[in-house]
């Protein structure tokens, strides 16, 4: 973790875009979390705003995701040979994914976001196999929306134990993820009530409009 706030410490926003885009490509020895946890450790220095952390690290993950997916679409098969992915891209796995995929492809790359140790290969798989870059963006963005913001918010309000909140993080995966749902569903309902409140104000003013008119 040290390593990590050592780098992000000389600018916060830039490291945490950079550092997630070569998480992405399973480059550094340190996972998105780390990165993300760490962003929430600055806001809570003061050097990075809440908005701005979710932001960039929301950022970092879909350019990193890109990168992998643009691969299978553009490099094909040969990429499985590179020796920086050879190691994540064993053949009996592409068999399993590639399989997975033409039966529900959609759901394979969404819970793939989840998982680190198959999140590189479900995406490119995605892009091997053909699948549209929109909905492999919208797949991507639901899934880092769903664990971003909470990410950070833990990072910034116990920015004194990240280490043990790291692990915390690694066990309970998936149940974060249900709360982050759980958060966006509210604030989109939210958001929806108060935009019917605000078309029925200016309904009811032009109602009353006409009728002060005639």
């Amino acid at each position: 973790m040290e390593s990590v706030l050592e780098h992000m410490a000389q600018n916060p926003e830039l490291w945490a875009f950079l550092l997630l885009v070569a998480c992405g490509l399973g480059l550094p020895p340190w996972s998105e979390e780390l990165v993300i946890l760490g962003s929430g450790y600055f806001v809570a220095s003061g050097e990075l705003s809440y908005l701005s952390a979710v932001i960039w690290c929301w950022a970092g993950i879909l350019a990193g995701d890109t990168v992998i997916f643009s691969l299978g679409r553009f490099v094909g098969d040969r990429v499985y040979h590179w020796p920086v992915l050879r190691s994540h891209l064993r053949p009996a796995r592409r068999r399993r994914f590639n399989s997975s995929f033409l039966k529900r492809g959609t759901k394979v790359v969404f819970i793939a976001r989840f998982f680190p140790g198959v999140r590189m290969v479900a995406y490119l798989v995605a892009g091997n196999l053909g699948m549209k870059y929109w909905k492999f963006v919208l797949l991507d963005s639901i899934g880092a929306a769903l664990i971003v913001p909470i990410s950070v918010y833990i990072g910034w309000k116990f920015a004194s134990n990240l280490d043990h909140v790291l692990d915390l993080m690694h066990q309970y995966r998936v149940p974060l993820a249900i709360v982050g749902a759980l958060v966006l569903a509210f604030a989109w309902v939210r958001l929806g009530r108060a935009r019917k409140e605000k078309l029925l104000r200016i309904l009811r003013m032009r109602k009353n409009r006409d009728k002060s008119g005639s």
